[in-house]
């Protein structure tokens, strides 16, 4: 009886293990992940996305002077970083951010906004624009540059805007694959937070 009952509770625990879902979009996934190369961060050194292999990497795009979907999205990361962090799980994750930016996200401008907004789980990429352009097709983002005209009391000025779509976030777990992404601009920081850790723990 006894080894029946013990069979049981490891039969249990081995189904709940197995029936996790990533709760994002697992569409065409898992894939290996797409590489970034001539890249520096934010202290102007070379970095790439397999340097962060063994960790769970969350992956977005944006630039430093976006006014309302970059600092949302970035805003969601950074509490989902915190509660990560609270969970003693500092070492096991990488938030990465690539900019479309390259003309103003120099890596001084993106080490001074690591520092300001305390992202210090962030790593912020940036290059060349011919270098940047070919990872933003890897990753079926696209870039446009804008110009629109603002009124500034009597005055009209005009100003370039950049916007690129889709807003889409990426889960890379720790061999290096994506495995699931989230779109849109309000991320569901309960279930990516559930997400990683799965991943972490997997």
């Amino acid at each position: 009886m006894k080894k029946l009952l013990s069979f049981l509770i490891v039969l249990v625990f081995s189904t709940v293990s197995i029936a996790y879902n990533l709760q994002g979009s697992a569409k065409g996934y898992p894939k290996p992940v797409i590489e970034v190369e001539n890249l520096v961060n934010e202290e102007g050194k070379p970095t790439k996305l397999s340097d962060f292999k063994g960790k769970v990497v969350i992956l977005y795009f944006g630039f430093t002077n976006c006014q309302h979907v970059c600092p949302t999205v970035s805003a969601s990361l950074k509490r989902i970083s915190d509660a990560l962090v609270e969970k003693g799980l500092k070492d096991k994750f990488q938030i990465v951010f690539i900019t479309v930016d390259p003309k103003r996200d120099t890596p001084e401008v993106l080490k001074e906004y690591k520092k300001s907004h305390e992202f210090d789980t962030f790593t912020f990429l940036t290059g060349k624009e011919e270098d940047l352009k070919k990872v933003w097709k890897a990753y079926g983002i696209e870039v446009k540059e804008k110009e629109m005209e603002m009124k500034h009391g009597d005055h009209v000025m005009k100003h370039k805007m950049i916007s690129h779509t889709p807003v889409i976030t990426f889960i890379i777990d720790k061999n290096g694959k994506i495995v699931e992404d989230y779109k849109g601009i309000y991320l569901p920081e309960d279930k990516i937070i559930q997400d990683i850790e799965y991943l972490i723990k997997k």
